[in-house]
């Protein structure tokens, strides 16, 4: 891949984390499924797990033990939470993996000049822990979890206060994620933004209203080389 910044319309990309940089539903899955089984109820199958992921852990406990017929309090989901937490550190990278492709992308862009963040759902310190562990940080220079600020996606401050904090100018980043939330935070805050189609999003990529749709990881940069930046115009 020709990693030439001339040429790349972008300063900086920022990433979804889960379902857009790697794969992560089995270990989310598992943390999940402690959780339930320490309070007698059932597990959440496997195909069942998508419409848990890409809001954090708040709502995707809540969303779990609704699906098992229990409403929680605030104290419980509290509690709850922290169990969840608890679990998915103890086994975060146990099954998951950096998409195809991904790595080396990173690495291209990086060497390219490009400044690359990761704007997700996650607690900050756990994203931070599996980029970490999986080596995409670095090429990845910072990473805003749902913890970060007093907003999260599909906020757009969620991803203008990322880039305020990197000190990159949003009028030259583009956003990269794989569900409704990624672009709707990415088009609030002025952005272009690319889909991908392996997500864990229930809507087809394709519907998502994303500037362009991509079903590679290595046509990231030949995609975003066909867009032009817009200036930003939304506040944080």
């Amino acid at each position: 891949m020709n990693a030439n910044s001339a040429l790349f319309p972008f300063r900086t990309v920022i990433f979804d984390l889960d379902g857009t940089l790697i794969d992560s539903a089995d270990d989310v899955a598992a943390a999940v499924n402690r959780v339930l089984a320490d309070h007698g109820l059932a597990p959440i199958e496997t195909g069942a797990q998508t419409a848990l992921m890409g809001e954090g852990g708040r709502v995707r406990t809540r969303k779990a033990f609704a699906m098992r017929g229990v409403e929680l309090s605030d104290a419980e989901l509290n509690a709850r939470v922290r169990d969840f937490v608890r679990y998915y550190g103890e086994n975060a990278v146990q099954n998951t993996v950096p998409y195809p492709g991904v790595a080396q992308t990173l690495q291209h862009l990086a060497a390219a000049g490009v400044r690359l963040g990761v704007c997700t759902n996650k607690y900050e310190a756990s994203a931070r822990d599996i980029l970490k562990r999986l080596g995409l940080m670095p090429p990845i220079e910072d990473a805003a979890g749902a913890d970060s600020f007093d907003v999260r996606k599909p906020h757009p401050g969620h991803i203008l206060k990322l880039l305020a904090r990197m000190g990159a100018p949003a009028d030259t980043a583009l956003m990269v994620g794989d569900s409704v939330h990624d672009v709707e935070a990415a088009r609030a805050a002025g952005l272009k933004v690319i889909a991908v189609s392996w997500g864990y999003t229930l809507m087809p990529a394709r519907e998502l209203g994303a500037d362009a749709v991509i079903d590679r990881f290595e046509d990231l940069m030949d995609a975003a080389r066909q867009l032009v930046p817009q200036r930003v115009t939304a506040s944080s």
